[in-house]
């Protein structure tokens, strides 16, 4: 169960869509407002010049002190940290504690976001990680999850149904299938042959669905088997949700700062609120 939220703050738009989707599910829980003091100018996104260092935990602190004003029912604080935002945002995720970033929309190529703090962090962390991308206005509805069967995506399940509880949302459950691709160019795959690794493919996402409505009786669920590449699948079913859900199958030792492919491709074409959990990590 998550039980505290960390935002990182810098005061920028997609920090504020950030602290505002926070603050939103947040109530009766601790959130922590932390500012990373980068001198390394290796990470863009959060780099603070020495005179912005020098003023960071007076102006953050007023900040804090705006918020919790506004926010009575949920407990802010502030914290400034040296160092990384990277490695001091991972020191601070746990199972319990949801990280949440704000990042840009994607508007232009995907591979100039390939290192964006999300994206690193989301393969970094501990636990959850939330990547909030600036909000054009609209209101989606429901909230996806993909489906693969292993347990970042059982984790990754279990998280998105405890959320569309909590908002009195439908569940979209998504799982996407395609042939092995060693199969012979020159050749056709058998028809029986795939109605069969269909039908295992369903069992997969039916599981799932079972799963949902032992835990969650009461709650709306749906889903979709899709023969399809499982990135733009998870895509386009999310493209009106309020919310996508992804299990983060990562790699550890010196790409520790990688995602799963599909993940990956998620977070660099984020169009709405993502939120990547590890195998470990719970709603």
């Amino acid at each position: 169960m998550i039980e505290k939220s960390i935002v990182a703050w810098d005061g920028r738009p997609p920090a504020k869509a950030a602290l505002d989707w926070a603050l939103a599910r947040s109530a009766g829980r601790e959130l922590v407002m932390v500012r990373v003091v980068d001198r390394t100018g290796e990470s863009a996104d959060y780099f603070m010049p020495e005179s912005v260092a020098a003023t960071a935990p007076a102006a953050l602190q007023n900040d804090v002190d705006r918020v919790q004003e506004s926010h009575p029912s949920v407990t802010v604080r502030s914290e400034v940290l040296p160092g990384d935002p990277i490695e001091e945002l991972k020191r601070l995720s746990a199972e319990g504690t949801l990280v949440v970033v704000g990042t840009h929309r994607r508007d232009g190529p995907t591979v100039r976001y390939e290192w964006s703090v999300g994206a690193r962090l989301a393969g970094a962390a501990n636990g959850p990680v939330a990547i909030i991308p600036e909000s054009d206005g609209s209101r989606g509805e429901g909230i996806v999850a993909g489906v693969d069967g292993s347990s970042a995506s059982n984790a990754a399940v279990e998280f998105a149904a405890a959320e569309a509880q909590r908002t009195n949302e439908e569940l979209h459950l998504v799982h996407a299938w395609q042939e092995p691709v060693i199969w012979p160019e020159s050749s056709v795959p058998d028809i029986e042959f795939l109605q069969s690794l269909e039908d295992i493919h369903r069992t997969v996402l039916e599981e799932a669905v079972v799963s949902v409505g032992s835990t969650y009786p009461h709650l709306r669920v749906r889903s979709s088997l899709i023969r399809g590449s499982a990135q733009w699948a998870l895509l386009e079913a999310s493209r009106e949700a309020t919310l996508l859900v992804v299990g983060n199958h990562g790699v550890h030792g010196l790409k520790r700062f990688l995602l799963g492919s599909v993940s990956h491709s998620l977070v660099l074409n984020i169009q709405v609120p993502t939120v990547v959990v590890n195998a470990t990590s719970e709603p």
